[in-house]
């Protein structure tokens, strides 16, 4: 890892890096429900409490259900560089 100014790289995922959700669940009219895990994940439960499906933050249908718990996708920040001063006024005498 680089501690650079220029070095770092954004994550990959909407999720930001270490953020931790609060585990939720959200019952279906069929039964079934989406859990949301501390990672992000969430995972489409039976009524039975088998896991049918698995979203990670990234996968393509993840936001798609990330709604349901009030989440959007964050699109990745870029750190922002030194400001150049350009001199609009002449020096002071």
């Amino acid at each position: 890892m680089t501690d650079e100014l220029g070095g770092r790289q954004p994550p990959r995922t909407p999720a930001a890096r270490g953020r931790r959700f609060k585990p939720h669940a959200a019952e279906l009219t069929d039964g079934s429900r989406l859990v949301l895990g501390v990672d992000g994940s969430i995972d489409h439960v039976d009524d039975q409490g088998s896991r049918m499906h698995r979203w990670k933050p990234g996968d393509p249908g993840w936001s798609d259900q990330a709604i349901r718990f009030g989440l959007h996708p964050q699109a990745p920040t870029v750190a922002p560089h030194g400001r150049r001063v350009q001199e609009s006024k002449p020096p002071r005498v």
